[in-house]
């Protein structure tokens, strides 16, 4: 989540120097460069000073750094200068690498559009959990930056001799517009695709919206498939609640595979929809697999909490406020 306060602020150049435990340094080695930057990204620590010295490194002739520097943007993408060098980045960098990760980093923008209520086909506004009041922020401003990142993405997702991992990593950053028509298009286009990466990137964007792709995810749940398929799309239905992918999934527990019953496992714990699932998991929580054994508990532990929500609600008539 982005924070007002972080917003539109003036950067002076005492920034240049950032302390580092407790003095006070300019910081040259590349490896030296790539830890601040890991740091804070890790830390969240969006300083003014951190934010100076991630704007610095965006222009890095290092490409190692300039993409360190686009991962660590993503807290900070509403700082003066910024999103504009990020877009330059998509634009005009001649790294692959560094212009997918400075998609990644924009991710949150389109988010906060979404909040906004920026498009009229959401409906009625969402529910602003932790909404704050945006005082420091124009709307118009963001409103227009929000629409720059969305068509930028629409036209790399649009133009087929774009590098290919491009336009599936701007697909999976339009996820949370997957209400939208254009992106469920798209999404539609990207799922026949022979690629198992743009498979893969088209199931990861259902998982926003998955009631729109229930036939879709359904085709996926299938051993047969690649793993990282099946992986993706029993990640895509945890969200569903739906009764049909639960059974589907739980067709998947005769795997051996200890990433797939872990993955199935929590799902089914999360959509609470399959037959007997209290004494499914208690019995995958003896499994001789400690990772499987770990995935059994929490989704019981899931499954409880929602079987009790349910029993308050259903015979009580509890409501929570």
């Amino acid at each position: 989540m982005l924070f007002a306060g972080t917003v539109r602020k003036l950067i002076s150049s005492d920034y240049l120097k950032i302390k580092n435990k407790g003095l006070n340094m300019s910081i040259n080695n590349w490896k030296d460069v790539l830890t601040k930057l890991s740091e804070i990204r890790e830390k969240g620590d969006y300083s003014p000073a951190n934010v100076q010295f991630i704007l610095e490194h965006l222009k890095s002739p290092d490409d190692r750094i300039r993409g360190a520097a686009a991962l660590a943007a993503h807290g900070c993408i509403f700082e003066p200068y910024i999103l504009d060098t990020l877009i330059e980045l998509i634009e005009n960098d001649s790294n692959n690498a560094i212009r997918k990760a400075a998609i990644k980093a924009m991710e949150n923008l389109i988010y906060e559009g979404i909040l906004q209520n920026f498009e009229d086909e959401m409906g009625s506004g969402p529910e602003l959990e932790f909404y704050e009041e945006w005082d420091e922020v124009q709307t118009e401003s963001l409103r227009e930056d929000y629409l720059r990142v969305k068509n930028l993405f629409l036209n790399i997702i649009e133009d087929e001799f774009e590098d290919v991992e491009l336009r599936e990593t701007a697909l999976i950053a339009l996820s949370d517009l997957g209400f939208l028509e254009v992106v469920r298009e798209w999404i539609k286009d990207f799922i026949e695709s022979e690629r198992v990466s743009t498979q893969r990137a088209a199931l990861k964007a259902m998982g926003k919206f998955p009631h729109y792709w229930i036939n879709e995810i359904q085709r996926f749940l299938d051993l047969s498939k690649d793993k990282t398929l099946v992986l993706e799309a029993i990640s895509s239905s945890y969200s569903s609640n739906s009764k049909v992918l639960a059974q589907q999934i739980e067709q998947l527990l005769t795997s051996n595979d200890e990433d797939i019953l872990c993955y199935a496992l929590l799902t089914l714990g999360n959509i609470n929809k399959t037959e007997n699932l209290g004494e499914i998991l208690q019995q995958f929580s003896l499994h001789p697999n400690e990772k499987v054994r770990k995935a059994a508990r929490e989704a019981l532990e899931n499954f409880s909490k929602k079987s009790f929500n349910d029993f308050l609600h259903d015979k009580l008539g509890y409501k929570e406020e």
